[in-house]
């Protein structure tokens, strides 16, 4: 990790759960990462609780499914942090449980504006911001899901796997894109089952059927998908690895 020692990482989704973990273990090895999420007060405290780490902090609220405040985000961090940022981890997501036939759209449109359409703006703004800055060797990590490699068959959640299908296409169009450009850029997806957080915990339209069926099943724990992320980071710069699936066993 020490050739990102001092450099800066963007991570969405980061008031809690996996988002808090992956930038909890940045900021010990020395990263610098701005904190994306709605909840100002959430991003804040994480910032206090890691003060005397190795990395800063820096709390920013956007509302990630808004495309302007995506582009505001990376606008703020050129003004004020004059850097570009060398790490993307897309980690924000919306679960909403739904039948897939009388689905209701606007449901739809939440998750793939915050599942989908905001991976897309944040690798943009990401890929732009490093080309201000003449940066060819940052890292893109979208954490993904288990459902983007095969369909589990769980009452409502088709809309959701859709959602993470189309990551795991969007995130392999940017690496061969990049690859045909002479990126030295990686992209990863990291795509774990069921992890405990607040994704699901808080997830809306769960009934107690559905809580019921999710209580019994093993979990993963936030710490493990950011053990992989950091894992992926640490690795040469010559060693490209596009994707990790993680499973309890």
């Amino acid at each position: 990790m020490q050739r990102w020692a001092g450099k800066l990482a963007l991570v969405t989704g980061a008031s809690s759960g996996i988002g808090a973990a992956i930038v909890r273990d940045l900021a010990k090895q020395g990263v610098n990462v701005v904190t994306l999420a709605r909840r100002q007060d959430r991003l804040q405290a994480l910032a206090e609780e890691m003060k005397g780490e190795k990395g800063r902090i820096y709390p920013l609220k956007a509302d990630l499914a808004q495309e302007e405040e995506i582009v505001r985000s990376f606008k703020w961090i050129e003004t004020n942090l004059k850097s570009p940022v060398h790490i993307l981890v897309n980690n924000a997501g919306l679960s909403i449980l739904g039948d897939t036939i009388d689905g209701k759209m606007d449901d739809w449109r939440k998750m793939f504006d915050l599942n989908v359409i905001a991976v897309g703006a944040c690798i943009r703004e990401h890929i732009q911001s490093m080309k201000r800055h003449n940066v060819n060797d940052g890292h893109i990590i979208d954490i993904c899901s288990i459902v983007a490699h095969r369909i589990i068959d769980f009452p409502g959640f088709y809309v959701y796997t859709a959602t993470k299908q189309a990551v795991k296409a969007i995130t392999e169009g940017v690496r061969q894109e990049l690859l045909k450009a002479n990126s030295q850029t990686r992209v990863t997806t990291v795509s774990p089952g069921y992890v405990e957080s607040e994704l699901f915990a808080k997830a809306e339209n769960y009934s107690e059927q559905s809580k019921s069926a999710l209580d019994v099943l093993p979990r993963l724990q936030p710490s493990d998908v950011s053990g992989a992320v950091i894992y992926a980071l640490k690795l040469p710069q010559h060693v490209r690895v596009s994707k990790f699936i993680l499973s309890y066993i």
